[in-house]
């Protein structure tokens, strides 16, 4: 079983990861709705990350951020797929796609975590919501 404080780090990078890409894809992204809404996106993973950077602290432990590798990879990749296509729905469908594995692997950190703590619970809901409106919201650009 997994502790509320790894939970906490789980979305502390999750929502790092997400504003990790969608800073790279604002370099691609040409369309002003598609911007916005991505600006949008960017401000609700800080808000989340800063919740639960927060909470780490309060209880007396450090977030950790995602590995190096793991930043680069993400960023290599979003590049490597922009590089023929900088469409809105290109960059719609990556969105989704990492939106979709950050759903996924919430969950499976979820079902193996034993929640006591309200408060934690609920910010991973949020950011399993926040998650799934990302996801209706790119549907709109493809």
């Amino acid at each position: 079983m997994l502790s509320e404080n790894q939970l906490l780090n789980h979305i502390y990078q999750t929502a790092e990861m997400g504003q990790d890409g969608i800073r790279t894809v604002l370099k691609y992204a040409q369309e002003p709705g598609l911007v916005k809404a991505l600006n949008s996106q960017l401000a609700e993973y800080q808000h989340i990350q800063n919740a639960a950077g927060a909470m780490l602290h309060a209880r007396g432990e450090l977030p950790k951020d995602i590995g190096p590798v793991a930043r680069l990879s993400s960023e290599a990749m979003t590049a490597v797929k922009s590089l023929t296509d900088r469409s809105a729905s290109n960059i719609a469908q990556m969105m989704i796609q990492g939106s979709t594995m950050g759903v996924t692997k919430s969950l499976r950190t979820l079902r193996d975590c034993q929640l006591k703590d309200p408060k934690v619970k609920a910010l991973a809901d949020k950011l399993l919501k926040t998650e799934q409106d990302n996801i209706e919201e790119m549907k709109g650009f493809l």
